[in-house]
Protein backbone atom coordinates (compact mmCIF):
# COMPACT_ATOMS: atom_id res chain seq x y z
CA UNK A 1 0.00 0.00 0.00
CA UNK A 2 1.35 3.78 -0.72
CA UNK A 3 2.33 5.57 2.80
CA UNK A 4 0.34 7.84 3.06
CA UNK A 5 -2.04 8.78 6.44
CA UNK A 6 -4.88 6.19 6.35
CA UNK A 7 -6.92 8.05 8.55
CA UNK A 8 -6.83 10.92 6.45
CA UNK A 9 -10.16 10.30 5.58
CA UNK A 10 -11.88 9.90 9.32
CA UNK A 11 -14.48 12.25 9.38
CA UNK A 12 -14.80 13.52 5.90
CA UNK A 13 -17.83 12.93 3.30
CA UNK A 14 -16.78 11.70 0.15
CA UNK A 15 -18.39 11.73 -2.81
CA UNK A 16 -17.83 9.88 -6.38
CA UNK A 17 -19.35 10.18 -9.58
CA UNK A 18 -19.38 7.51 -12.06
CA UNK A 19 -19.34 5.39 -8.63
CA UNK A 20 -20.78 2.43 -9.79
CA UNK A 21 -18.49 2.01 -13.01
CA UNK A 22 -15.22 -0.01 -12.99
CA UNK A 23 -12.96 2.28 -11.34
CA UNK A 24 -15.56 4.41 -9.06
CA UNK A 25 -16.79 0.74 -7.21
CA UNK A 26 -12.96 -0.33 -6.68
CA UNK A 27 -12.58 3.10 -5.48
CA UNK A 28 -15.98 2.83 -3.22
CA UNK A 29 -14.65 -0.66 -1.61
CA UNK A 30 -11.28 0.72 -0.90
CA UNK A 31 -12.89 3.92 1.02
CA UNK A 32 -15.19 1.88 2.78
CA UNK A 33 -11.89 0.28 4.86
CA UNK A 34 -10.73 3.82 5.38
CA UNK A 35 -13.82 4.85 7.75
CA UNK A 36 -14.61 8.08 6.25
CA UNK A 37 -17.58 10.19 7.84
CA UNK A 38 -20.05 8.98 4.42
CA UNK A 39 -19.25 7.99 0.97
CA UNK A 40 -21.81 8.65 -1.65
CA UNK A 41 -22.21 7.20 -5.04
CA UNK A 42 -23.59 9.05 -8.17
CA UNK A 43 -23.75 7.61 -10.85
CA UNK A 44 -26.60 8.03 -13.61
CA UNK A 45 -26.17 4.16 -15.30
CA UNK A 46 -26.07 5.23 -19.05
CA UNK A 47 -26.03 1.93 -21.01
CA UNK A 48 -23.06 0.71 -22.35
CA UNK A 49 -20.74 2.76 -19.82
CA UNK A 50 -19.43 0.16 -17.69
CA UNK A 51 -22.03 0.98 -14.75
CA UNK A 52 -22.63 -1.99 -12.51
CA UNK A 53 -24.74 -2.19 -9.82
CA UNK A 54 -23.20 -5.97 -8.88
CA UNK A 55 -20.09 -3.80 -8.43
CA UNK A 56 -21.35 -2.78 -5.32
CA UNK A 57 -22.56 -6.02 -3.77
CA UNK A 58 -20.87 -5.98 -0.16
CA UNK A 59 -20.76 -2.51 0.56
CA UNK A 60 -24.08 -1.30 -0.79
CA UNK A 61 -25.11 -0.56 3.40
CA UNK A 62 -22.31 1.55 4.03
CA UNK A 63 -22.57 3.82 1.29
CA UNK A 64 -25.66 6.27 -0.04
CA UNK A 65 -26.74 5.93 -3.46
CA UNK A 66 -27.76 8.00 -5.86
CA UNK A 67 -27.84 5.76 -8.46
CA UNK A 68 -30.65 6.20 -11.41
CA UNK A 69 -30.97 8.17 -14.66
CA UNK A 70 -32.13 11.38 -13.04
CA UNK A 71 -28.56 11.37 -11.24
CA UNK A 72 -27.00 13.11 -13.85
CA UNK A 73 -23.79 15.34 -13.59
CA UNK A 74 -26.11 17.74 -16.44
CA UNK A 75 -28.65 17.67 -13.59
CA UNK A 76 -27.48 20.78 -11.49
CA UNK A 77 -30.19 20.66 -9.24
CA UNK A 78 -29.44 17.12 -8.22
CA UNK A 79 -25.49 17.40 -7.69
CA UNK A 80 -25.81 20.46 -6.21
CA UNK A 81 -26.54 19.17 -2.47
CA UNK A 82 -23.96 16.20 -2.85
CA UNK A 83 -21.47 18.54 -3.41
CA UNK A 84 -22.37 21.21 -0.29
CA UNK A 85 -22.03 18.03 1.64
CA UNK A 86 -19.08 16.75 -0.03
CA UNK A 87 -15.25 17.49 1.29
CA UNK A 88 -13.45 15.16 -1.20
CA UNK A 89 -15.16 14.57 -4.73
CA UNK A 90 -13.80 11.98 -7.07
CA UNK A 91 -14.96 12.91 -10.91
CA UNK A 92 -14.99 9.52 -12.81
CA UNK A 93 -18.33 9.90 -15.14
CA UNK A 94 -17.93 9.52 -18.52
CA UNK A 95 -17.57 7.35 -21.57
CA UNK A 96 -14.02 5.85 -22.00
CA UNK A 97 -14.81 4.63 -25.56
CA UNK A 98 -12.06 5.84 -28.02
CA UNK A 99 -14.45 3.82 -30.99
CA UNK A 100 -17.24 5.23 -29.45
CA UNK A 101 -16.24 9.08 -29.64
CA UNK A 102 -15.39 8.63 -33.06
CA UNK A 103 -18.39 6.86 -34.08
CA UNK A 104 -21.42 9.75 -32.28
CA UNK A 105 -18.89 13.05 -31.28
CA UNK A 106 -21.77 14.72 -29.90
CA UNK A 107 -22.47 12.04 -27.66
CA UNK A 108 -19.15 11.83 -26.11
CA UNK A 109 -19.10 15.58 -25.92
CA UNK A 110 -21.79 15.52 -23.37
CA UNK A 111 -20.80 12.68 -22.03
CA UNK A 112 -16.81 14.07 -21.26
CA UNK A 113 -17.17 17.80 -21.62
CA UNK A 114 -20.44 19.25 -21.47
CA UNK A 115 -21.60 17.59 -18.21
CA UNK A 116 -18.94 18.24 -16.58
CA UNK A 117 -19.19 22.27 -17.11
CA UNK A 118 -22.69 21.48 -15.47
CA UNK A 119 -20.71 19.61 -12.72
CA UNK A 120 -18.30 22.71 -12.30
CA UNK A 121 -21.22 25.28 -12.12
CA UNK A 122 -22.71 23.76 -9.57
CA UNK A 123 -19.16 23.50 -7.64
CA UNK A 124 -19.15 27.21 -8.55
CA UNK A 125 -22.23 27.94 -7.00
CA UNK A 126 -21.84 25.90 -4.30
CA UNK A 127 -18.84 28.17 -3.09
CA UNK A 128 -19.98 31.30 -4.20
CA UNK A 129 -23.43 30.20 -1.78
CA UNK A 130 -20.28 29.55 1.67
CA UNK A 131 -19.12 26.74 0.91
CA UNK A 132 -15.34 26.69 2.72
CA UNK A 133 -13.50 24.03 1.14
CA UNK A 134 -13.60 21.83 -1.71
CA UNK A 135 -10.86 19.02 -3.15
CA UNK A 136 -11.69 17.48 -6.58
CA UNK A 137 -9.78 14.50 -8.14
CA UNK A 138 -10.39 14.16 -11.96
CA UNK A 139 -10.17 11.23 -13.97
CA UNK A 140 -7.79 12.08 -17.08
CA UNK A 141 -6.60 9.89 -20.33
CA UNK A 142 -3.38 8.91 -22.02
CA UNK A 143 -5.55 9.94 -25.29
CA UNK A 144 -4.89 13.64 -24.13
CA UNK A 145 -1.91 13.12 -25.74
CA UNK A 146 -3.04 11.83 -28.90
CA UNK A 147 -0.36 10.57 -31.66
CA UNK A 148 3.37 10.21 -29.95
CA UNK A 149 6.17 10.39 -32.32
CA UNK A 150 8.66 7.58 -30.83
CA UNK A 151 11.08 10.13 -29.57
CA UNK A 152 9.06 11.10 -27.01
CA UNK A 153 8.24 8.40 -25.37
CA UNK A 154 8.45 7.98 -22.44
CA UNK A 155 5.79 10.94 -22.75
CA UNK A 156 5.37 13.43 -19.52
CA UNK A 157 3.18 16.21 -18.45
CA UNK A 158 4.43 18.63 -20.19
CA UNK A 159 3.98 17.49 -24.13
CA UNK A 160 1.28 19.42 -25.77
CA UNK A 161 -1.44 17.27 -27.66
CA UNK A 162 -0.43 17.58 -31.34
CA UNK A 163 -2.35 15.10 -33.18
CA UNK A 164 -5.71 13.86 -31.62
CA UNK A 165 -6.77 10.24 -32.35
CA UNK A 166 -10.07 10.96 -31.35
CA UNK A 167 -12.78 13.06 -29.79
CA UNK A 168 -12.25 12.09 -26.47
CA UNK A 169 -9.35 12.99 -25.84
CA UNK A 170 -10.31 16.93 -26.75
CA UNK A 171 -12.47 16.19 -24.33
CA UNK A 172 -11.03 14.83 -21.81
CA UNK A 173 -8.31 17.65 -22.61
CA UNK A 174 -10.55 20.26 -22.32
CA UNK A 175 -12.07 19.18 -19.47
CA UNK A 176 -9.26 19.11 -17.19
CA UNK A 177 -8.17 22.97 -18.13
CA UNK A 178 -11.65 23.05 -17.01
CA UNK A 179 -11.15 21.96 -13.67
CA UNK A 180 -8.46 23.98 -12.91
CA UNK A 181 -9.49 27.02 -14.61
CA UNK A 182 -12.71 26.76 -12.20
CA UNK A 183 -10.54 25.72 -9.45
CA UNK A 184 -8.31 28.53 -9.38
CA UNK A 185 -11.40 31.31 -9.43
CA UNK A 186 -13.38 29.95 -7.51
CA UNK A 187 -11.14 29.02 -4.59
CA UNK A 188 -11.41 25.33 -4.55
CA UNK A 189 -8.68 22.55 -5.20
CA UNK A 190 -8.40 20.17 -8.63
CA UNK A 191 -6.25 17.72 -9.62
CA UNK A 192 -6.09 15.28 -12.43
CA UNK A 193 -4.50 11.94 -12.93
CA UNK A 194 -3.70 10.93 -16.78
CA UNK A 195 -4.54 7.27 -16.62
CA UNK A 196 -3.31 4.82 -18.74
CA UNK A 197 -4.43 1.28 -19.60
CA UNK A 198 -6.67 0.34 -16.43
CA UNK A 199 -7.53 -3.49 -15.75
CA UNK A 200 -8.56 -5.11 -13.39
CA UNK A 201 -11.86 -6.75 -11.37
CA UNK A 202 -15.66 -5.56 -11.59
CA UNK A 203 -14.19 -4.29 -15.34
CA UNK A 204 -17.33 -4.62 -18.31
CA UNK A 205 -15.67 -7.12 -20.13
CA UNK A 206 -17.87 -7.61 -23.39
CA UNK A 207 -16.71 -4.54 -25.21
CA UNK A 208 -12.85 -3.86 -26.28
CA UNK A 209 -13.74 -0.39 -26.14
CA UNK A 210 -13.51 -0.60 -22.78
CA UNK A 211 -10.93 -2.02 -22.40
CA UNK A 212 -8.60 -4.37 -24.18
CA UNK A 213 -6.65 -6.15 -21.55
CA UNK A 214 -10.08 -7.05 -19.86
CA UNK A 215 -11.71 -8.20 -23.25
CA UNK A 216 -8.62 -10.41 -23.91
CA UNK A 217 -9.13 -12.30 -20.50
CA UNK A 218 -12.87 -12.56 -21.36
CA UNK A 219 -12.18 -14.09 -24.78
CA UNK A 220 -8.88 -16.50 -23.72
CA UNK A 221 -11.56 -17.58 -20.31
CA UNK A 222 -14.30 -18.55 -23.15
CA UNK A 223 -11.65 -20.61 -24.96
CA UNK A 224 -11.65 -18.26 -28.08
CA UNK A 225 -8.54 -16.86 -29.96
CA UNK A 226 -7.38 -13.47 -29.46
CA UNK A 227 -7.17 -11.14 -32.54
CA UNK A 228 -3.67 -8.99 -32.94
CA UNK A 229 -4.02 -6.64 -35.19
CA UNK A 230 -1.05 -5.30 -37.39
CA UNK A 231 0.91 -7.97 -35.44
CA UNK A 232 -0.10 -6.59 -31.82
CA UNK A 233 3.67 -4.53 -31.99
CA UNK A 234 2.10 -1.34 -30.29
CA UNK A 235 3.89 -1.45 -27.27
CA UNK A 236 0.99 0.07 -23.85
CA UNK A 237 1.76 0.24 -20.29
CA UNK A 238 -1.04 -1.08 -18.21
CA UNK A 239 -1.68 -0.18 -14.25
CA UNK A 240 -3.87 -2.82 -12.18
CA UNK A 241 -6.58 -1.37 -10.42
CA UNK A 242 -5.74 -1.40 -6.85
CA UNK A 243 -2.47 0.70 -7.89
CA UNK A 244 -4.74 3.51 -9.45
CA UNK A 245 -7.29 3.56 -6.58
CA UNK A 246 -3.77 3.77 -4.23
CA UNK A 247 -3.28 7.35 -6.47
CA UNK A 248 -6.31 8.93 -6.27
CA UNK A 249 -6.21 8.10 -2.37
CA UNK A 250 -2.86 9.65 -2.61
CA UNK A 251 -3.89 12.83 -4.43
CA UNK A 252 -6.73 13.60 -2.98
CA UNK A 253 -4.85 13.83 0.81
CA UNK A 254 -1.68 15.36 -0.30
CA UNK A 255 -1.41 19.30 0.07
CA UNK A 256 1.38 19.43 -3.43
CA UNK A 257 -1.37 18.36 -5.91
CA UNK A 258 -3.11 21.38 -6.35
CA UNK A 259 -3.62 22.52 -10.32
CA UNK A 260 -1.32 19.72 -11.25
CA UNK A 261 -1.70 16.74 -13.73
CA UNK A 262 0.24 13.67 -13.42
CA UNK A 263 0.45 10.49 -15.33
CA UNK A 264 -0.22 7.28 -14.13
CA UNK A 265 2.04 4.50 -15.82
CA UNK A 266 4.88 2.33 -15.36
CA UNK A 267 7.81 4.26 -16.18
CA UNK A 268 9.60 5.75 -13.64
CA UNK A 269 13.19 7.16 -14.55
CA UNK A 270 14.14 6.54 -11.14
CA UNK A 271 13.66 2.60 -11.49
CA UNK A 272 13.45 2.33 -15.24
CA UNK A 273 11.51 0.69 -18.00
CA UNK A 274 10.52 -2.21 -16.24
CA UNK A 275 11.68 -1.28 -12.86
CA UNK A 276 10.76 -4.06 -9.47
CA UNK A 277 6.85 -4.29 -11.05
CA UNK A 278 7.91 -6.54 -13.95
CA UNK A 279 6.83 -5.85 -17.92
CA UNK A 280 4.08 -3.22 -17.68
CA UNK A 281 5.11 -1.78 -20.50
CA UNK A 282 4.70 -4.19 -23.23
CA UNK A 283 3.28 -5.48 -26.60
CA UNK A 284 -0.17 -6.20 -27.38
CA UNK A 285 0.98 -9.37 -28.67
CA UNK A 286 2.90 -10.38 -25.82
CA UNK A 287 0.36 -9.11 -23.17
CA UNK A 288 -2.10 -11.02 -25.59
CA UNK A 289 0.28 -14.38 -24.92
CA UNK A 290 0.56 -13.95 -21.12
CA UNK A 291 -3.53 -13.72 -20.64
CA UNK A 292 -3.52 -16.96 -22.61
CA UNK A 293 -0.76 -18.72 -20.73
CA UNK A 294 -2.20 -17.50 -17.11
CA UNK A 295 -6.09 -18.41 -18.58
CA UNK A 296 -4.47 -21.72 -19.21
CA UNK A 297 -7.01 -21.62 -22.29
CA UNK A 298 -7.38 -19.69 -26.02
CA UNK A 299 -4.77 -18.63 -28.90
CA UNK A 300 -4.14 -15.52 -30.53
CA UNK A 301 -3.49 -15.04 -34.30
CA UNK A 302 -2.22 -11.82 -36.23
CA UNK A 303 -4.53 -10.48 -38.62
CA UNK A 304 -4.23 -7.17 -40.93
CA UNK A 305 -5.27 -4.01 -39.37
CA UNK A 306 -8.68 -3.00 -39.48
CA UNK A 307 -9.01 0.31 -41.64
CA UNK A 308 -11.91 2.10 -39.78
CA UNK A 309 -9.03 1.54 -36.62
CA UNK A 310 -6.33 2.77 -38.20
CA UNK A 311 -6.98 6.23 -37.55
CA UNK A 312 -7.78 5.66 -34.09
CA UNK A 313 -3.74 3.77 -33.40
CA UNK A 314 -1.86 6.04 -31.58
CA UNK A 315 1.22 4.15 -32.61
CA UNK A 316 3.29 2.94 -29.29
CA UNK A 317 2.26 4.88 -25.82
CA UNK A 318 3.76 4.64 -22.52
CA UNK A 319 3.94 8.01 -20.13
CA UNK A 320 5.93 9.04 -17.39
CA UNK A 321 5.13 8.64 -13.95
CA UNK A 322 8.34 10.30 -12.68
CA UNK A 323 6.46 13.80 -11.37
CA UNK A 324 3.53 11.79 -9.24
CA UNK A 325 6.48 9.47 -7.87
CA UNK A 326 8.68 12.21 -6.86
CA UNK A 327 5.84 14.57 -5.52
CA UNK A 328 3.49 12.35 -3.72
CA UNK A 329 5.19 9.18 -3.77
CA UNK A 330 2.82 6.97 -6.30
CA UNK A 331 4.57 4.06 -8.09
CA UNK A 332 2.71 0.80 -9.20
CA UNK A 333 3.44 -2.40 -7.06
CA UNK A 334 1.61 -4.68 -9.02
CA UNK A 335 3.34 -6.71 -11.69
CA UNK A 336 1.23 -7.46 -14.96
CA UNK A 337 1.26 -11.06 -14.80
CA UNK A 338 -0.12 -11.26 -10.89
CA UNK A 339 -2.68 -8.54 -11.89
CA UNK A 340 -3.95 -10.74 -14.68
CA UNK A 341 -3.96 -13.82 -12.61
CA UNK A 342 -5.91 -11.55 -9.94
CA UNK A 343 -8.43 -10.63 -12.31
CA UNK A 344 -8.84 -13.75 -13.72
CA UNK A 345 -9.57 -15.41 -10.69
CA UNK A 346 -12.36 -12.75 -9.72
CA UNK A 347 -13.91 -13.68 -13.41
CA UNK A 348 -14.15 -17.37 -12.45
CA UNK A 349 -16.69 -16.70 -10.24
CA UNK A 350 -18.25 -13.27 -11.20
CA UNK A 351 -18.23 -13.23 -14.88
CA UNK A 352 -21.82 -13.71 -15.95
CA UNK A 353 -22.34 -9.84 -14.30
CA UNK A 354 -19.57 -8.35 -16.76
CA UNK A 355 -20.92 -9.73 -20.36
Amino acid sequence: MINYDEKGFEGKTVLITGGIGFIGSSLAHRLVALKPKKIMIFDSCIPQLGGNKFNIIGIKDQVEEYVGEEWDLRNREKIKPLIKEADIIFNLAGSVSHIGSKENPLFDFELNLRSHLEFLEACKECMQEGKEKLKIVYSGTRDQYGKIKQEHLPVDEKYLIHEATDPQGINKHATEFFHFWYADHFKFDAVSLRLTNTYGPRHIMSDPGQGVLNWFICKAMDGETLELWGGGEQLRDFNYIDDVVEAMLLVALSEKTKGKAYNLGSFIKKKGLYGHIGNNVISIGDVAKMVVKIADKGGWVDIPYPQDRKTLEPGHFYSDATKIYEEVGWEPKISLEEGIRRTIEFYRDNKEHYL
